[in-house]
């Protein structure tokens, strides 16, 4: 493994061996990968997905993933950002829900920073942070490019949702809000957040728990009803759907 700094954001270069696997965990900053070469599967926030040469991953911080590598095992750049980076990442897409996108144009990229990594002369470090910056807007191409003819449907529901405090609203009252079909929204919700609007909504409110969880010490009982939830055994439920774990399984890694 070897590690170098592009500003004030790491970059880290891993290998993962064929066949070997990494059991559910979190992390306590957000990262973005790029896949040099290789593949495996990750499961992140409820769903999982191939991931290979070309695809790039945001990995938010306290959501718990697990991943199984290949035949081929798997070769990875691991940014942890910082700075305007991080503004960037966050202003311009779905940060939170764990967003991937996969392209030629960011494997080119990511075979890019591997070669600066073994030239590494006094160059090196600014070439590395600028492939960075071109994969991110890459990124957040590749999302934008799947959920154009559905931005403005989904933006106007999120701003539902999130007036809603945590009150659960069915389809067909945000799809009454925001005049299309329920059908629709939808596909506009699945195209943006790989999700249903019903589980975007139940994500949201499992991650709160699992804020209140990681950063204080309630019960998680009384934890479960301050985010809605019936009681513990449904937020319990909620939570394995989500996050790949039981919340005091998540309260004892944290």
């Amino acid at each position: 493994m070897e590690e170098r700094s592009a500003s004030t954001t790491s970059v880290t270069y891993r290998t993962y061996d064929a066949g070997s696997h990494i059991i559910p965990h979190f992390h306590t900053d957000p990262s973005l990968t790029i896949v040099l070469g290789g593949g495996y599967e990750e499961t992140i926030g409820g769903r999982s997905g191939m991931e290979t040469r070309g695809s790039a991953l945001v990995c938010p911080a306290g959501i718990p993933h697990a991943q199984r590598f290949g035949a081929r095992g798997a070769r990875k750049i691991i940014v942890t950002p910082s700075g305007d980076l991080l503004d960037y990442l966050m202003g311009t897409m779905p940060f939170q829900s764990a967003p991937v996108a996969r392209s030629t144009v960011i494997g080119r990229l990511a075979a890019r920073m591997d070669a600066e990594r073994r030239t590494n002369d006094r160059f090196s470090r600014g070439a590395i942070e600028g492939l960075i910056w071109q994969a991110s807007a890459e990124l957040g191409r590749g999302l934008a490019g799947a959920s154009v003819p559905a931005s403005t449907i989904v933006r106007r529901a999120l701003a539902l949702i999130n007036t809603a405090d945590g009150e659960p609203l069915s389809v067909a009252d945000i799809a009454r809000y925001v005049d299309c079909h329920p059908a629709t929204l939808t596909r506009a919700f699945r195209r943006e957040h790989g999700c249903t609007p019903g589980a975007y909504q139940r994500g949201m409110r499992v991650r709160r728990a699992a804020s209140m969880i990681r950063t204080t010490v309630l019960p998680i009982a009384a934890i479960a009803t301050s985010c809605g939830f019936c009681d513990q055994a449904h937020l319990a439920r909620s939570f394995r759907a989500v996050l790949g774990c039981s919340p005091s399984e998540y309260r004892r890694r944290a």
